[in-house]
């Protein structure tokens, strides 16, 4: 089988390689990738710009795979269309028996602490296997693991409910969009902060630039993946006892905020990270009987998975996919 490896980080050192296809094993899963997401974290394993280890070395990238399951094994059968739960874990530590396998100490994400997802065949786990029904399409499906489940995680950990209001930083990349459609379904009144004008196909009441937001706006939930200056610009609109909510630093990590704004008005900060396979599982319930959409840019042949990488590295506008 061919697969995408790398043996020092730069994106012009990916390549693809024939190797030995995967010996089936005892509660695993071999399938076929049919689609693969690139996003943020990919293109920095890749580039070496990931501050935790990567293992092994040489190293398979590649952590949003949507597949076709190739042979029966346990609870699957051959032709079942399935999509990666992609986090590692142990299965015994406190965080994974409560249900947040997504913080287990001894694991990682798939695609950086394992070899990945850019490969014709894959030996899975079977409990990191799910199901997608044919209404969900590819391009959905295969978001699950990220762009569609980070927001949906963050709206859980912010008690997201029915009538309140959300600001969405960010709100034109990938995460963005699905936190707007799925705070839509949650039944939220969403505001979005971009420079776009097409949000409100998403579900967007209003969409401000970040210059021009009004200063007296307050919003029950504020979701800030940008990091950076835009972290504390956002705590400026959040309501009393509101919560803003981060989970990302595409715009730097380092910040100044005004604690005496968070403890007056008894404002919540929170951390969010992934998801868990219940999320991943509501997830795709929530998708079953709702339609969700992709911003699309560009879809890459597998062969052209370098020239892919070099265009997700420029100004674009939607999600980069992989066909295999």
């Amino acid at each position: 089988m061919k697969a995408y490896f790398i043996d020092k980080f730069g994106i012009e050192n990916i390549e693809m390689r024939d190797v030995k296809e995967p010996s089936t094993a005892k509660g695993f899963v071999k399938v076929n990738p049919v689609m693969a997401g690139i996003n943020p974290l990919d293109y920095n394993v890749i580039a070496g710009k990931v501050l935790y280890g990567i293992n092994p070395m040489p190293h398979i990238p590649g952590s949003e795979i949507l597949a076709i399951v190739s042979e029966d094994s346990g609870k699957f059968r051959k032709g079942d269309r399935v999509v990666v739960y992609n986090r590692i874990y142990d299965g015994t530590c406190e965080y994974c028996i409560s249900g947040r396998e997504y913080l287990c100490p001894n694991g990682g994400i798939y695609g950086v602490v394992s070899n990945g997802g850019f490969a014709e065949t894959l030996l899975i786990k079977e409990e990191n296997l799910y199901r997608v029904p044919d209404t969900i399409s590819d391009e959905v499906a295969v978001s699950f693991p990220i762009a569609a489940m980070t927001p949906y995680h963050a709206l859980k950990e912010a008690g997201a409910r029915a009538g309140q209001t959300l600001m969405v930083y960010g709100a034109s990349g990938n995460t963005g969009i699905f936190a707007i459609q799925l705070a839509n379904m949650m039944g939220l009144n969403v505001f979005a902060v971009s420079s776009k004008a097409y949000l409100d196909e998403y579900g967007a009441r209003e969409t401000f630039p970040a210059e021009k937001i009004p200063e007296d706006f307050k919003a029950d939930i504020v979701i800030n993946p940008l990091g950076g200056e835009f972290f504390s610009k956002s705590l400026t609109h959040v309501q009393r006892r509101g919560k803003l909510i981060t989970f990302g630093v595409l715009n730097g990590r380092d910040t100044t905020i005004d604690i005496g704004r968070i403890y007056t008005n008894e404002i919540s900060i929170i951390g969010s990270t992934g998801g868990s396979r219940q999320d991943m599982r509501e997830l795709i319930d929530l998708a079953s009987g709702r339609k969700l959409n992709v911003k699309m840019d560009k879809i890459f042949q597998f062969d052209q998975l370098k020239d892919a990488l070099v265009y997700f590295g420029k100004p674009r506008d939607g999600r980069v996919l992989i066909r295999f």
